[in-house]
């Protein structure tokens, strides 16, 4: 929480010192949808279960793994003095191979130029995600990434974003590769995997 917090404070101090001699605070409520590619590139996983046989095993391992997939988001935000966001974004993503989730998340965000000005952004990203079965253990996500805003009028934009992001999953469906057979749920003693991603996406605010 302590690294979590410094991240950020690293982010938007330097938006806030800038925003404090145009004025002070601003607020301006706004929504969108965000829409994008997400390419897993690396898995982490510890499992330990027993077979059906009664066999006790204890498989852990990491490696490059690319798996594609996308996700769609609603989301609407707070600005502040022209250079802070807050957004809070709902939707559907999935996170690797046949694993997809109802994301909700919390981003905050530093616009260089300004929210309204066509420019760079920073911004730090994280949350809570149930299985789309609402089965099972929280998945957790965080992003950290930066983006470009081009403002089509005074009231829409579309934002280019580049991401990296990091899920802890406990997944339920544990295949058993030696044995070509998935494990029943009853007998997962431990199920925990962490997956790496690059995302690349595409907001339409208005």
């Amino acid at each position: 929480m302590k690294k979590l917090c410094a991240i950020l404070v690293c982010i938007l101090l330097p938006g806030a010192l800038f925003a404090a001699g145009e004025g002070g605070l601003r607020e301006h409520l706004d929504y969108g949808v965000e829409w994008g590619y997400t390419a897993t590139c690396w898995e982490i996983y510890h499992y330990n279960y027993t077979t059906p046989s009664g066999a006790r095993i204890d498989s852990r391992d990491s490696h490059f793994s690319y798996k594609s997939n996308g996700h769609l988001y609603a989301f609407v935000g707070a600005r502040f003095a022209r250079h802070f966001a807050t957004d809070v974004l709902v939707g559907w993503a999935g996170i690797y191979e046949e694993r997809r989730v109802i994301p909700v998340t919390l981003r905050a965000s530093c616009f260089w130029k300004g929210y309204d000005q066509d420019g760079w952004k920073t911004f730090l990203e994280g949350g809570w995600c149930a299985s789309h079965s609402f089965a099972g253990k929280p998945v957790y996500i965080g992003k950290l990434g930066t983006g470009y805003r081009m403002m089509l009028d005074s009231n829409f934009a579309l934002d280019f974003g580049l991401s990296l992001q990091a899920a802890y999953d406990h997944p339920l469906d544990v295949y058993d590769k030696r044995r070509e057979e998935v494990i029943p749920d009853a007998n997962l003693r431990r199920s925990d995997s962490g997956y790496l991603a690059v995302n690349f996406t595409v907001a339409l605010c208005f």
